[in-house]
């Protein structure tokens, strides 16, 4: 039996995935078209770390491997950063750390990060650099949940008071919950 896929199908938060990719394929060509706006009227560039002005038509961009580096990937593969000019490589980073560091030290020139990131950067918050930054596109706006393990399916639903109880139990049993998130400055630990 082959399962059909339906791209037009609505997800729970009612955009399809057709839907989503056009709006990111928007928001790529927006971002290629304000870069290539900058490189046409003459804009400079400033490195990280006060190294100085210059103007660049070959870009690096980080990315971590998520859904929300799509805008740059879409960029990339349907040739919009090409169509303005700039020659663009995107470059797969190995952790939130790694991708900061790389923008920090100009081994990449863009990439998109965590909304804390630039603020703990340009403030050398949580081990961060201190490395002004600016965040002038927003690609997303985010979508982090919490997600539990399927033992607690139904236990917990809507109230979140309800999961003190069993990380009580848990631990007074010997076996304690771990929580995670992924990197101290993103909205995941808020």
């Amino acid at each position: 039996m082959t399962k059909r896929i339906d791209h037009n199908a609505k997800s729970a938060m009612g955009i399809s995935r057709r839907g989503f990719l056009q709006g990111s394929a928007a928001v790529a060509l927006t971002g290629a078209a304000a870069a290539a706006a900058c490189k046409r009227d003459g804009a400079k560039a400033t490195r990280p770390g006060g190294a100085g002005d210059v103007e660049v038509s070959d870009l690096r961009f980080g990315m971590i491997a998520l859904t929300d580096c799509s805008p740059i990937v879409v960029a990339h593969e349907k040739g919009f950063f090409r169509k303005y000019g700039i020659n663009a490589t995107i470059v797969k980073g190995a952790s939130w750390a790694a991708i900061r560091d790389s923008l920090s030290n100009g081994d990449i020139q863009g990439t998109h990060m965590l909304l804390g990131m630039p603020l703990a950067s340009s403030l050398g918050l949580a081990g961060s650099p201190k490395v002004p930054m600016i965040a002038p596109w927003i690609l997303n706006r985010n979508g982090q949940a919490i997600t539990l393990k399927a033992d607690l399916k139904g236990k917990v639903s809507t109230d979140p008071k309800k999961l003190k109880p069993l990380v009580d139990e848990a631990k007074t049993k010997g076996s304690p919950m771990s929580f995670a998130m992924t990197f101290p400055p993103g909205t995941h630990s808020m």
